[in-house]
């Protein structure tokens, strides 16, 4: 079972390797314009440290906590961006973080760590939820900026 989360987190790595590289490179957008235009990567980054952490030290719970954004980034993902054109880079990275959430829960499911499941999705809800409360806000707001990032792809 580590060895298939392994694989995955390293797909989940590249794609965010990739997608950073993309809005900082080739887009030029600021630190900010990164975080809420690309919010897939602080959340897949979130993942990573926890899957290092569970790997290290056998503590899923900061895992956990990537849940709720990777779910509402990704999973999301599927569903409002198009299935067309340069849209299919980003599809797979949401596919790629979908199947590590799945992978996740599945670990959890089979070595019945729901302490860690708990707190962790405590948590993600108690941090996260002011991140994509901001995420939202701030693309309602800069509608301009979002269509200038979004016309570049």
């Amino acid at each position: 079972m580590n060895k298939i989360g392994i694989i995955l987190a390293v797909l989940l790595l590249l794609v965010t390797i990739q997608s950073t590289f993309f809005f900082l490179g080739a887009l030029r957008v600021n630190f900010i314009e990164w975080i809420v235009f690309n919010a897939c990567a602080p959340s897949n980054i979130t993942f990573l440290i926890g899957f290092t952490l569970f790997l290290l030290l056998k503590d899923r719970t900061i895992i956990h906590m990537a849940i709720l954004p990777m779910f509402f980034f990704g999973v999301g993902g599927l569903i409002i961006f198009p299935w067309s054109g340069m849209n299919i880079i980003p599809q797979i990275g949401h596919i790629i973080m979908a199947l590590n959430i799945g992978w996740t829960i599945l670990a959890t499911i089979k070595t019945a760590d729901y302490k860690a499941a708990t707190v962790g999705l405590l948590l993600g809800i108690a941090i996260f939820s002011f991140f994509i409360g901001f995420q939202q806000n701030y693309v309602a707001s800069h509608p301009e900026d979002f269509k200038r990032i979004m016309q570049m792809e």
